[in-house]
């Protein structure tokens, strides 16, 4: 029997977790169930009767599947949205309560949809074989950082592969000596891929380009860059409702722009921590983001912001607070105390993102 099942049991519960070396490891019952179950006195007045009888009697047993379902998912998200590999270790537990919890959580893939890089081998496996036909959130942060590549971390990454088509979001942060292993795991086409976050750990001012997926990730609509460059012309960009770009160098403002452009449906834009070699000119694109409802920008000198501002087309009342800003200014109407405002601050909101 697999590890991770605590119970595929009758009994009333199973008591069965332990942790070893960090990882997750479920200890088996010492006697086969059939035993221990043989050896429950039948006298109705016996202590093991009662229990069973007890906890058959708890109104959470009478709720259909679907409802109890319901229930395990509800307690899973507003307990563990952020305990990473103490999600699984929350969740084993819960399937121990009864023979019944343990069969409605093995054989409901949604609550087998995260895929961890710090959980151990066996429930990167068992979730990616429970989680069946289910898109999969995939996270990718190493708790111990080391020059060469682990292996550990490259089977996580050679069992993920093959699931490119179950890929929904993948948020992935480690340093520059391992790039180069998640980027060969992400050359091809990813065609449910809603969210990506990328972050080297290391790189500053990334001038090298990658080319994501092959240029096909058709439903991607979320995208944060932290010192990592892509082919700015790829079509992987053109859904996109969320650009963050951080730590990059561009070669100019126009390539900025000309990414951009493609980017009808943008909606918060922010670029911090960024440079560009050369500014835009008059013979640059002008470009138009009609969805723009958020923004921050950060190209180094105040000079090189206001460039890049003074190249996107907005006429709109409720335009981003940068663009209100830089269009009173050239416009002249500024007082002399708001001339002066550095086009990075932008909203509250903006400025509050800008620190996540």
């Amino acid at each position: 029997m697999n590890q991770i099942d605590t119970v595929g049991r009758d009994l009333p519960s199973c008591n069965a977790i332990k942790t070893a070396g960090g990882d997750l490891n479920v200890r088996e019952l010492d006697n086969p169930v059939d035993n221990q179950v043989r050896f429950i006195p039948a006298h109705p007045s016996s202590e093991p009767y009662l229990l069973i009888k007890q906890n058959a009697e708890l109104p959470v047993h009478s709720l259909p599947p679907e409802v109890l379902l319901q229930v395990i998912c509800l307690h899973m998200l507003l307990h563990c949205e952020n305990l990473g590999k103490g999600y699984y270790h929350r969740l084993i537990g819960l399937s121990g309560v009864c023979s019944r919890w343990y069969n409605v959580i093995r054989d409901s893939p949604p609550l087998w949809t995260r895929i961890h890089a710090s959980d151990s081998r066996e429930v990167v496996e068992t979730a990616l074989q429970r989680s069946s036909s289910h898109l999969l959130d995939i996270t990718l942060h190493p708790t111990l950082y080391v020059e060469e590549v682990p292996a550990y971390f490259q089977f996580f990454v050679n069992a993920v592969r093959p699931h490119r088509d179950r890929w929904r979001t993948m948020n992935c942060m480690v340093p520059a000596t391992w790039m180069g292993s998640v980027l060969a795991a992400l050359g091809e086409p990813a065609p449910k891929l809603e969210s990506l976050l990328l972050v080297d750990g290391d790189t500053m001012y990334c001038t090298r380009k990658f080319d994501l997926f092959g240029g096909k990730a058709p439903r991607l609509t979320s995208l944060t860059l932290n010192g990592v460059s892509i082919q700015w012309d790829s079509e992987i960009i053109h859904n996109l409702t969320v650009l963050d770009l951080l730590w990059i160098h561009f070669t100019s403002t126009d390539a900025i722009l000309q990414a951009l452009s493609n980017c009808t449906q943008l909606q918060r834009l922010r670029i911090r921590h960024c440079a560009t070699t050369n500014m835009a000119t008059p013979s640059s694109p002008i470009i138009q983001l009609p969805q723009l409802s958020s923004l921050y920008v950060d190209l180094g000198p105040q000079a090189a912001i206001d460039n890049f501002l003074d190249q996107i087309e907005d006429d709109r009342d409720d335009a981003p607070s940068l663009l209100l800003a830089r269009r009173k200014q050239r416009r002249g109407t500024c007082g002399a105390d708001d001339a002066g405002v550095d086009a990075r601050e932008g909203t509250l909101d903006d400025v509050l993102m800008s620190n996540e």
